[in-house]
């Protein structure tokens, strides 16, 4: 399965490792928009919509750039809570969805 190369070719990484380094994904981060590692929201809504109501809260752990939170808002859903390593995700992520509430 080939996935998308990030928007900007400088964030990939050298090695695994850089996964696990948090000044990596704040370069990433500062650099680029969004990214989904998997398939976006709209694959797989109808699943989530089943079985998450409008009342449930959500945690995404290592919400980067993804939208899914911003989706899952549209949808009703807002007592959201997003945490990733890299505060430059944090605070991007606010800005996006935290405005709303």
């Amino acid at each position: 399965m080939d996935r998308p190369e990030p928007e900007n070719p400088d964030v990939v990484p050298t090695t695994a490792l850089a996964y696990l380094d948090r000044n990596y994904w704040d370069k990433r981060f500062a650099q680029e928009e969004h990214y989904e590692w998997f398939k976006d929201y709209s694959h797989f809504r109808h699943i989530v919509l089943q079985h998450i109501k409008p009342q449930t809260s959500v945690l995404e752990l290592g919400c980067g750039n993804s939208q899914l939170c911003e989706e899952l808002y549209r949808d009703g859903i807002t007592e959201l809570t997003c945490i990733d390593l890299s505060p430059i995700a944090v605070e991007k992520m606010k800005l996006m969805i935290g405005n709303r509430t």
